[in-house]
């Protein structure tokens, strides 16, 4: 079942990505011949009523939407028919090639919204649970059980946010209850050199509480998860790369399976939380201005259209075998690593 959930989420990243594409195609009136999930020969094929053929292939490494003329946008003789791809205005084009990340990342978003408004959002409240010893905290009789109320004049009302209120400043001011009395501190903190910041000493209470059905805070969490999500993980990378354990870090297909049975796919959230991942990825990485790409398509006609799309050959043939090299170098590097490390 793990594996069948994991292939699933795969699947269903790979049609929403090219649903995006295939929708705003149509919108712009384009024809949109094929719609592919997977690779090869198709093992189910059907054709509708705007002559669109639906295929599911049987190498399910992705995906494809062949809109018409698309094949021939590098060569001279390219198709500039009504209908094709080339007819297209370069804004249309560029949101055609945009819609496929988009449609990833809004998807994202909404398992994002589903997971903190159907299983709860967990906030710890800004009650001190313990304190350090020797700490700025214990230093300035700050107890288990006061609960903060501000920081340098910010309201708190849950305990992460008494990092934001701190920011960079080594001196706070700080208002508590205590026994329903109102107790006023200020002091200077200490330099943690491991987590590289100014510390007050404390820690929070161990239950947090749940928030579930709440419309405003799962809309608000969901959204700030993305750019949250993303700066984190470049950080993180960075970092893996700075300390050359960048191969330990970054899985392929083939490491995702190898690991399936450790991502809890058996159960719901597992399965949400893969998803939002990939989904968040596949996003992402497609928006890169590598040539082949999505990303290195839209500056390729950003390019053409400067030069009024008379680009030399030699020119197109480059950034094919640029992208060609690109790609095909990630994709071994990656199972190379997914196969003998992981």
């Amino acid at each position: 079942m793990i594996y069948i959930n994991l292939l699933l989420v795969f699947l269903f990243i790979v049609f929403i990505h090219e649903f995006g594409h295939y929708l705003v195609a149509r919108f712009f009136k384009a024809e949109v011949t094929d719609f592919s999930i997977g690779f090869g020969k198709p093992l189910y094929k059907i054709k509708d009523k705007k002559g669109t053929t639906w295929k599911i292939a049987p190498i399910p490494l992705g995906g494809y939407v062949k809109i018409k003329g698309l094949d021939s946008i590098f060569s001279k003789t390219s198709n500039q028919d009504k209908g094709s791809f080339q007819y297209l205005s370069l804004f249309q084009k560029i949101c055609v090639l945009l819609a496929g990340s988009f449609f990833n990342i809004i998807s994202a978003w909404l398992a994002l919204f589903c997971i903190f408004f159907f299983f709860g959002i967990a906030t710890f409240l800004p009650i001190i649970g313990s304190v350090m010893e020797n700490s700025p905290a214990s230093l300035n009789d700050l107890r288990q059980g006061d609960r903060i109320l501000s920081i340098n004049d910010n309201p708190i009302n849950e305990f992460l946010e008494i990092p934001q209120a701190i920011g960079d400043n080594n001196y706070v001011i700080m208002t508590l209850e205590r026994n329903n009395k109102i107790i006023n501190k200020s002091f200077d903190l200490i330099f943690n050199k491991k987590l590289d910041k100014f510390i007050i000493g404390i820690s929070s209470i161990q239950e947090p509480v749940i928030y579930k059905y709440n419309i405003f805070k799962s809309l608000n969490h969901s959204i700030d998860f993305i750019p949250t999500y993303y700066v984190a993980s470049f950080n993180f990378l960075k970092q893996s790369f700075n300390n050359n354990t960048l191969g330990d870090q970054v899985a392929g297909p083939i490491g995702i399976v190898k690991n399936a049975d450790q991502m809890m796919l058996d159960q719901i959230k597992g399965v949400l939380f893969l998803f939002i991942v990939i989904s968040l990825f596949v996003g992402l990485f497609n928006l890169l201005p590598i040539p082949l790409l999505d990303g290195g398509h839209i500056v390729y006609f950003i390019i053409s259209k400067i030069f009024s799309n008379s680009l030399p050959e030699f020119i197109t043939r480059i950034y094919l075998a640029v992208g060609i090299t690109i790609i095909s170098l990630i994709f071994i590097l990656v199972t190379y690593n997914d196969i003998f490390y992981k």
